[in-house]
């Protein structure tokens, strides 16, 4: 039986605040998993500004970095006056009132092995971070050591702490 606690994760170096027009990016492997859960989230700031204007889901069959992947059209996201993006972004207005979180299930069993997430900005000071929950793998991971690994460019290292009963 697989725990519901079972999977991995892997997140963004760190819930950073912005230059305006930024680009964020990560990749990392999803070996084993058969569905991401991609939390993508932006914090408040000062302005009107548009705080995430692209999201850009990718992947290959070798490891490299986000930039160099192929991107996935279907899961692209931009802001309301983009005509090459298949999902909106809520509105600059919606941004600045107290930030958003955009969240991405993909199914991976039909996916390259790797994915890489980019993030382009168009506000400054607002802070951003990007969490993979990965799950459904072929055997649950049964210590904290197991659930632990590292992630690929610009991602850091997730982890587990073992749960103590006492």
């Amino acid at each position: 039986m697989i725990s519901s606690n079972e999977g991995k994760l892997v997140n963004m170096i760190t819930m950073a605040t912005t230059n305006a027009t930024a680009l964020k990016a990560m990749s990392f492997d999803t070996l084993g998993a058969d569905t991401l859960n991609l939390y993508v989230a932006c914090g408040s700031h000062n302005s009107a500004t548009q705080g995430i204007t692209a999201i850009t889901i990718s992947e290959s069959d070798t490891v490299t970095s986000a930039s160099s992947m192929t991107d996935i059209a279907s899961l692209s996201c931009a802001t309301a006056a983009s005509t090459s993006a298949a999902n909106v972004l809520p509105d600059a207005a919606t941004m600045a009132d107290g930030g958003i979180v955009t969240e991405f299930q993909i199914d991976l069993r039909k996916r390259k092995r790797y994915l890489g997430v980019e993030l382009t900005t168009g506000a400054a000071g607002m802070p951003i971070s990007v969490i993979g929950r990965l799950s459904r793998s072929g055997q649950s991971c049964d210590t904290a050591a197991e659930k632990a690994g590292i992630d690929l460019a610009d991602t850091s290292y997730s982890g587990c702490m073992a749960v103590v009963a006492g």
